[in-house]
């Protein structure tokens, strides 16, 4: 069997079914080697580590890691930056001359941070994998927008041996007819990636032009969404143009993590990251329970994230999935610091994505909560909707949402209208923020 066999299962078949014993094997050994040069090179981990008292020496094991390792964040990191006037908020364990690109997150839930990468990143290995499963298979276009500039993302597409010819466009509602000219001339077998405000687009684009959206994506065998969880409206509706769509999310700003053709959870490379689900005193919890998502990066040279808390809640399954990989598979319920706590009830923006969808007026889904403090006597709502598709008035659309979501939440429920291209210019180009203070 030959690198490129096209009728092969997996890109990589001993390390996408490893054993799970030989998977921990993998990681301790990996984790040993990086411990020194972390704590050598790393100023924001030394300065983590020396507050703990914690030496590498002290770090002999796997368990003893996870028992001893202090915890960072993007605040530990941004403090570490703006004090230090390090851009790489600390993270640098590579010389300057190896460092290629530096990347940033979108920065919805804060400033961003930054990303910086050599000349391979641990998203080529990932994208390679998980472009193989969608059926993407080397010297074939791939449509690409993406919308921030992480160091390694466009070069994931074409390097680590996959061989993907990405088709460059911005990520931007206003592309469409280019990307749609694109995708016709070239015939991608791959898209990456579309996001809500492209699926609105999109739908206004195929009723305005009356173009088949099934002819245009015919050569697609496989399309990323990511930005925000997919709504059940988009998913029927992007199921009904012919495409299939895998949700990506973001493996703790490590790599990213994709669905596979099961669509039954996240896979988490666990040879590029370790990965932790704990609770809010930083213990374990069981798989299948709700968790805190933390990582540490084991094949980054450049500048590893060790033992990050990413805010992402979590459930973590361990065990194989349906499609044969070994590596952990995890569902995603929403970022801490999204959670609203109404009336005692934690509500978080998934739980109202399917209930504001279901008026035609509102059905882009678009919509915020307005919480100036986590804990709220009232469920308040920023909601985008399309003038051209009110049948009444504005307050009577008001009064239909204020019943659809107080029957479901049963709390008090305030809806504030705003059209939907006014609340588009509220975020980056593949989302808004979900919830906002004023």
């Amino acid at each position: 069997m030959t690198r490129y066999d096209e009728d092969r299962k997996y890109f990589d078949p001993v390390m996408e079914t490893l054993p799970r014993d030989k998977i921990r094997a993998l990681q301790e050994r990996r984790l040993l080697d990086l411990v020194p040069v972390l704590y050598e090179k790393s100023g924001l981990i030394r300065d983590k580590w020396d507050e703990a008292g914690l030496k590498p020496s002290d770090i002999r094991s796997l368990d003893d890691f996870l028992a001893k390792a202090p915890f960072i964040d993007k605040d530990a990191i941004r403090a570490y930056r703006d004090h230090h006037n390090d851009p790489c908020g600390g993270l640098m364990i590579a010389d300057p001359e190896d460092l290629r690109t530096v990347g940033f997150t979108s920065g919805t839930t804060g400033d961003p941070t930054p990303v910086p990468s050599g000349p391979t990143t641990a998203i080529e290995t990932q994208s390679a994998r998980d472009y193989w499963h969608m059926g993407v298979r080397p010297g074939e276009f791939l449509a690409y927008m993406m919308f921030t500039f992480r160091g390694g993302q466009a070069r994931s597409l074409n390097l680590a041996g996959a061989g993907f010819i990405p088709i460059m466009m911005p990520h931007d509602p206003g592309a469409l007819p280019l990307m749609v000219e694109a995708i016709r001339t070239y015939r991608p077998t791959g898209f990456f990636m579309v996001s809500t405000p492209l699926l609105i687009g999109l739908e206004k684009y195929f009723e305005t032009t009356g173009e088949d959206p099934k002819e245009v994506f015919s050569s697609l065998k496989g399309t990323i969404f990511g930005g925000e969880p997919l709504s059940p409206r988009f998913s029927a509706l992007a199921k009904s143009w012919g495409l299939e769509l895998f949700e990506i999310t973001t493996l703790g700003d490590v790599v990213g993590a994709i669905e596979c053709n099961q669509h039954n959870g996240f896979h988490a490379w666990e040879d590029l990251a370790l990965v932790e689900a704990l609770d809010d005193d930083g213990h374990p919890v069981k798989d299948g329970e709700l968790g805190e998502l933390v990582v540490t990066a084991l094949a980054d040279p450049i500048a590893p994230l060790v033992r990050f808390r990413t805010e992402d809640l979590v459930r973590l399954d361990r065990s194989q999935c349906a499609c044969g990989r070994t590596h952990a598979r995890f569902w995603v319920v929403g970022r801490k610091g999204d959670q609203t706590i109404v009336r005692g009830k934690a509500i978080m923006p998934r739980d109202i994505q399917s209930l504001v969808e279901t008026h035609n007026e509102t059905k882009t889904c678009l919509f915020q909560i307005i919480r100036p403090q986590m804990t709220l006597d009232k469920l308040r709502l920023r909601v985008g909707y399309e003038p051209e598709l009110l049948t009444d008035s504005t307050e009577a659309l008001a009064a239909r949402l204020v019943a659809t979501l107080t029957a479901y939440f049963d709390v008090p429920v305030e809806v504030e209208l705003v059209e939907s291209a006014e609340l588009l210019k509220l975020g980056p180009p593949q989302k808004i923020p979900r919830v906002t203070k004023q």
